[in-house]
């Protein structure tokens, strides 16, 4: 599990965005054939028979998704609050290369909290030390 970043104490999660994806490596995929639907045949001796007259396919992978988060003060200002979300989505924005083919989250964090400071000096946003940024990871199950 990768977590970057140190959290003010009494923080919450004030704002999130997905900032990659990538199955995982060693989470084979999982397969399967089922019947999702019988039938009563009768048959030409006149016995009875139940067959599938629907079969499915399902299949599933591993996916884990990476987040930045934006930590902040419990009660604070909806103006404060209205500026660290936008300078949240800019610092992310900042550091989101479309074109990357590995992501690397020291890398991340450091170009998003520079563009973060500087957008919060810029902008004059009260409180600046109780608000933080980090990387998490999730895993979901697509299919």
């Amino acid at each position: 599990m990768l977590a970057v970043g140190v959290v003010p104490a009494a923080a919450r999660e004030v704002d999130r965005a997905e900032i990659a994806e990538a199955f995982a490596p060693n989470v084979a995929p999982e397969r399967r054939v089922y019947c999702a639907d019988t039938q009563m045949m009768t048959l030409a001796d006149g016995a009875e028979y139940r067959a599938c007259v629907n079969w499915r396919a399902q299949s599933r992978s591993r996916l884990i998704r990476t987040y930045a988060a934006l930590d902040g003060p419990d009660n604070d200002m909806d103006a404060n609050l209205e500026v660290a979300r936008a300078c949240f989505d800019l610092a992310v924005a900042s550091q989101n290369d479309p074109y990357r083919t590995t992501f690397d989250a020291n890398t991340f964090i450091d170009g998003a909290r520079a563009h973060f400071t500087l957008c919060a000096t810029n902008r004059a946003m009260l409180r600046t030390n109780d608000y933080s940024l980090r990387v998490y990871e999730r895993g979901v199950w697509l299919g």
